[in-house]
């Protein structure tokens, strides 16, 4: 596989919140694995998506597992966990798979059925890619960062393949 196909998202959403227990079926998702950073909270903070706690319910009771998969340490993605009653992989190592197949499996589930939401290209997609998993890239949420030259040397790298996606499927489920 390419490095420019294993950045590639197979779906893009804006927020985490706008996918539906309907979407996920659509994926052909039976479990999702979720990153922090970006994604459920702004980089490096505690402070959550308004309505986080109310779509993991949803999702849950559609009865889809939810395990947080984050290079964060263990204390600091264990006590999000709790925050929200989910089971968690710490220093998951993406762009790896390692941290993926580790919850995969935690979760019973085939990786191929993995639901893998993140933010990065160069982490989540890529790690979901690097081994079957469904990769469904979510718009970082819209917040001065903490590390602002890093963050913009990633969008400016981000940018050629988000641009290449759009041309092809633009936001939500397709049909394949």
């Amino acid at each position: 596989m390419t490095e420019q196909a294993l950045l590639m998202p197979k779906y893009r959403f804006r927020s985490v919140l706008e996918i539906t227990p309907a979407d996920l079926r659509k994926m052909g998702a039976r479990a999702v694995g979720l990153d922090i950073d970006n994604t459920l909270a702004p980089d490096g903070t505690l402070q959550f998506l308004d309505g986080a706690q109310a779509w993991i319910d949803e999702i849950q009771k559609a009865g889809f597992p939810i395990m947080l998969i984050s290079n964060g340490t263990h204390f600091r993605v264990g006590l999000i966990a709790s925050r929200f009653h989910l089971p968690f992989v710490g220093l998951s190592m993406k762009p790896f798979a390692h941290g993926l197949r580790r919850a995969a499996k935690r979760m019973r589930v085939d990786i191929s059925e993995l639901a893998m939401l993140g933010d990065q290209l160069f982490s989540d997609v890529k790690a979901a890619n690097r081994c079957g998993a469904i990769a469904v890239r979510i718009d970082p949420i819209p917040v001065k960062s903490r590390y602002p030259r890093y963050y913009a040397w990633k969008e400016k790298r981000e940018q050629p393949i988000l641009e290449a996606f759009e041309k092809l499927h633009g936001y939500g489920v397709y049909d394949a």
